[in-house]
């Protein structure tokens, strides 16, 4: 039986894996679309990776922990079932497991070629998470794996396209 602890754990997962997939995936794109050096996007992807992990598990930590004291400071209680280290945990965990879905391809090629391969994994991690939550949801794994990639997938696109104009504009 799920209960609201484990509920908030998977919220907080969710989250984690999409931001890692979906912010990781715009940055190396917006790299890669300023046309530099493969081991510039590498840097700056795994940069991106470490310290958005570190970023989302020390705010999901602080905002559940704000949440459970502005419930106290109201004479409310939290029944103590949502656990901010839990959920910081969950939260850059799979944050960093998302990154590498889109910074993979660049470990192993360049170019065009890494480019797609990272679209191509991205594309089938944020659909593919969407659908799999479905066994929790109960919702349609299409609906639900389309909503995670419709949603997701414009940070690459964007990122490309910022970075692309601004390579021109730069270089």
């Amino acid at each position: 039986m799920l209960d609201l602890t484990d509920a908030n754990t998977i919220r907080a997962g969710v989250f984690g894996v999409q931001d890692g997939i979906v912010s990781t995936f715009g940055l190396v794109m917006g790299v890669a679309g300023a046309q530099v050096s493969p081991e510039a996007i590498l840097i700056a992807g795994f940069a991106g990776a470490f310290s958005g992990a570190v970023s989302m598990g020390a705010g999901e930590y602080v905002s559940v922990k704000v949440q459970q004291e502005l419930l106290e400071a109201r004479g409310l209680t939290s029944d103590g079932r949502v656990h901010p280290h839990r959920a910081a945990a969950a939260n850059s965990g799979l944050f960093v497991l998302g990154a590498a879905f889109p910074l993979l391809p660049f470990l192993v090629s360049v170019g065009l070629t890494a480019v797609l391969a990272s679209t191509m994994l991205s594309v089938l991690a944020l659909f593919g998470t969407g659908a799999v939550l479905t066994r929790l949801t109960r919702r349609s794994p299409w609906a639900s794996g389309l909503r995670m990639l419709v949603i997701g997938g414009g940070a690459g696109v964007l990122g490309y396209i910022v970075g692309s104009v601004l390579g021109v504009a730069v270089g």
